[in-house]
């Protein structure tokens, strides 16, 4: 195995915070959106007309929107390089001072190109039919093809120009203000595990310690330190969900949008495709029920608690509290065996990844929480960020970005617009990665024991997916409901997670984490409501299409490869009936993926009986 990297080499881009070329940058930005605000200034004409362009004057309109889109293209790479360079940066220290300084620039930065495009969407999202299909047809703007005919769905929301763009302005420090504070908060905060003061990221790593006791204290340290913040992630979380009520209200002068209708619009998913979905999960909740039950035998727990949930197995010959440790060079090597017996390339892509310096994943003190794949725009490369301490979960989570990364990089010969995909399919992508390493180990796996290591992490994943995620569910649709009729306080939050988490867990668990709307990043995120249920999506989904592995063969490469190039440019619906012949509108499509969990939750519990 060459040298693998486990810290960012960005250097490429940046040497650092306090880059001089960071606030060259700046201005080259600055001189692009003035730019962009004369290239888009005549758009403010046809749209107060409000009439259709005359045939005469289409080529004229074309060459205005060709000229501003590609502008824009460019602008949009700058600021989005810089700003994930900027956020790689706080990622590994959250308190970086310069750092710190650039992300509210940076967030205003691109609030300005929005405002200084508006005209330019407001414009292609109103224009007639004729126009349009003038419009894709070239050569240059046919990659807009698929956006504007979504977006254009919801053109009955659209407020007048200059409310467009006041609301994009405002949101910088309203909206975004309250995302930007929660992350500071999870990044600064400390919590003390055996005697030792250390960060959430750490300490969240804990909850798979082997030894009970240790999961024990690190899940209730992370819950202390989240009781002493309960007031000011309640006062983030009603900001932000008014915000978006308040929004929602004021563009509902043809239709009042239901909250979960836009949450679908965004993820490209009928409201249909979500109720089969959720209905089906919950038909079969029991699946990740029986799974913890299984592994508390395993544990010899009577009732698992929450701060079993990412327990490991027993590692059999070796005392508690010593489990088995995987170093990161063996990680890597672990999931690109898996990924190469799949497809080649993906393997020797899981490698160059770690040997270019793309991953992040080295403990350090001032740490954010969670792991992501995020990737700079111009050239085109995946970047991972993670805490990495050697567990079987940590080896898991870098396969599931993995996965992410590979889907950016098998579409990065594609234009911009044709790249972006919702949340639906992007978990589709990593949940796929996680399932490969998985079915490789247990192929490998000799003894019962090995087995059983494996079967955990699939019933493990049964319990995340099938009650976890959909808990997340259910706590936000509580949410947002009590939102609308007022101020919902930190005593209510708690009583409303409890009760969603009864909901899915039942009797599988001793108790519930009733501190979880505060210590899971994924309810503070200022830019998209309902990051939760793509998760399930994702996860059943990618079933579905594994389960196609051995029925296509040799074919199923290009298939799962033209499926991921598909993302950006289609529906979920019409993804799987171009590429599956199958319809996810429908329960039965659901019920097959369930099945499959079913199968391995059956064979954990085997092994276990067998134990």
């Amino acid at each position: 195995m060459p040298h693998l990297q486990q810290t960012w080499d960005n250097r490429s881009f940046y040497q650092g915070s306090d880059d001089p070329e960071i606030t060259v940058t700046v201005n080259c930005l600055k001189a692009d959106i003035k730019a962009l605000a004369d290239l888009c200034t005549p758009f403010v004409e046809p749209i107060e007309a409000a009439a259709p362009i005359p045939a005469a004057q289409v080529d004229r309109w074309l060459a205005h929107v060709r000229a501003a889109h590609q502008r824009r293209t460019e602008t949009y790479n700058r600021l989005g390089n810089l700003r994930t360079f900027i956020s790689s940066v706080l990622s590994v220290d959250s308190r970086d001072p310069r750092a710190s300084e650039w992300k509210p620039t940076l967030q205003q930065l691109g609030a300005e190109i929005s405002q200084a495009t508006k005209a330019l969407d407001i414009f292609l999202l109103r224009a007639d039919d004729n126009f349009i299909q003038a419009l894709v047809a070239d050569p240059v703007l046919e990659e807009l093809r698929f956006s504007l005919q979504h977006q254009r769905q919801l053109q009955d929301q659209l407020l007048s120009l200059a409310e467009e763009q006041l609301i994009t302005g405002l949101a910088v420090n309203g909206l975004q203000g309250w995302g930007n504070l929660y992350s500071e908060l999870a990044g600064k905060g400390q919590c003390t595990v055996q005697g030792n003061s250390m960060g959430l990221a750490k300490a969240f790593n804990l909850l798979s310690s082997p030894d009970r006791a240790i999961r024990s204290e690190a899940w209730h340290g992370i819950k202390t330190t989240w009781e002493g913040q309960a007031d000011t992630v309640a006062a983030i979380l009603n900001a932000i969900n008014g915000w978006r009520l308040e929004e929602t209200k004021q563009r509902s002068h043809h239709r009042r949008l239901h909250y979960l209708d836009k949450s679908c619009h965004q993820s490209r998913i009928d409201r249909a495709t979500l109720d089969a979905m959720m209905e089906a999960t919950y038909q079969r909740r029991n699946l990740g029920q029986r799974a913890l039950v299984a592994m508390g035998k395993v544990l010899n727990i009577s009732t698992m608690e929450p701060w079993d949930l990412f327990a490991p197995p027993p590692t059999g010959g070796q005392a508690e509290g010593q489990g088995e440790r995987v170093a990161f060079e063996q990680a890597v090597d672990l999931v690109a065996q898996a990924f190469r017996q799949f497809n080649p390339a993906m393997g020797d892509f899981a490698v160059m990844m770690a040997e270019k310096g793309w991953i992040d994943a080295q403990p350090t003190p001032n740490r954010a929480t969670g792991a992501y794949c995020t990737s700079f725009a111009e050239p085109k490369e995946p970047r991972i960020f993670m805490t990495f301490e050697g567990s079987m979960n940590n080896v898991l989570t870098l396969a599931h970005e993995l996965g992410h990364a590979w889907h950016n990089w098998v579409m990065a010969d594609l234009t911009r617009y044709k790249t972006f995909y919702p949340m639906t399919l992007a978990e589709t992508a990593s949940i796929f990665g996680e399932t490969l390493v998985r079915d490789a180990l247990f192929e490998q796996a000799s003894t019962p024991e090995q087995k059983l290591k494996i079967a955990w992490e699939e019933g493990a994943a049964a319990a995340t997916f099938l009650l976890n995620i959909p808990a997340r569910f259910t706590f936000e649709q509580k949410l947002v409901e009590a939102r609308q009729q007022g101020f919902v306080i930190a005593d209510t939050l708690k009583t409303m997670m409890a009760d969603s988490w009864q909901h899915w867990y039942e009797d599988s668990l001793g108790s519930y984490d009733e501190m979880f709307w505060a210590s899971k990043l994924h309810f503070s995120i200022a830019g998209l409501g309902f990051y939760n249920y793509p998760y399930l999506f994702g996860y059943l989904f990618s079933l579905g299409i594994y389960a196609q592995k051995d029925r296509q063969g040799s074919a199923f490469n290009h298939l799962y490869t033209s499926l991921l190039r598909d993302t950006g440019t289609m529906t979920a619906e019409a993804v799987v009936q171009h590429h599956l012949q199958q319809d996810i509108r429908q329960p039965e499509f659901w019920q097959a993926s369930l099945d499959i969990v079913d199968r391995a939750v059956s064979r954990l519990e085997s092994l276990v009986t067998c134990q």
